[in-house]
């Protein structure tokens, strides 16, 4: 029986596709570099900030530039990250129905850890996570287990209690690493063949699908 269901958030709960796509490409102009169209961003984002960077700024990375670019991206998003922001259909309703069944949430994402729970506070005003974590000083990004490691221990639950949620290869590998089953959701950036290519234990279409995934997982 799954008691905690720990979510990725950018394309998991979140689409934040084209508020990402707006800051890195105003860091990208300010210094001068090519910039991208936001459909692009699907292949780009979910490694964290500091691979977003090196890709994007692709063979003109230079340290000092990535600093830049890195510095100027914070900036932007932190007035903008909620801008286009959204939840996708039928999450909110997910989220409720966990919570009335006695299921704990979580949220480990690798978008830097200051926008996390100013996101969820926005699309998810309702709900509230047992735990919200993104990328964070000391902790190594997803996929090294790390993060979900901790947190298992901090619940004091099985590994066979818990399901990690997500929507790319690198949140299948996340999960198997930390010896966790994961289920990834076709809605987000990547789309259910990358994520049956990754080797997810499941793939839900739907909300509701996953809420029957989480449900009825034995």
């Amino acid at each position: 029986m799954i008691k905690l269901a720990v979510f990725d958030l950018d394309g998991t709960l979140a689409n934040t596709l084209a508020d990402l796509a707006a800051a890195m490409n105003y860091a990208l102009d300010r210094e001068g570099l090519r910039t991208y169209p936001t459909d692009d961003y699907r292949q780009f984002v979910g490694n964290g900030i500091d691979n977003l960077v090196r890709v994007t700024m692709a063979d003109a990375y230079t340290t000092d530039g990535a600093a830049r670019v890195k510095a100027d991206f914070n900036t932007y998003y932190a007035d903008h990250c909620k801008d286009l922001t959204t939840a996708y259909d039928g999450v909110a309703e997910l989220l409720s129905k966990l919570k009335a069944n006695g299921t704990e949430t979580a949220v480990i994402s690798n978008k830097p850890d200051r926008f996390v729970p100013e996101i969820l506070d926005s699309i998810y005003p309702e709900h509230s996570f047992g735990g919200a974590y993104g990328q964070r000083e000391g902790i190594a990004r997803k996929p090294d287990p790390q993060a979900l490691d901790i947190l298992i221990e901090q619940s004091g639950l099985d590994k066979s209690e818990i399901l990690y949620i997500g929507d790319s290869n690198v949140d299948v590998a996340f999960a198997h690493n930390a010896g966790v089953k994961v289920c990834g959701v076709s809605w987000g950036f990547r789309g259910s063949e990358e994520l049956i290519k990754a080797g997810a234990d499941f793939i839900a279409d739907t909300a509701d699908e996953l809420y029957e995934i989480i449900k009825y997982e034995r």
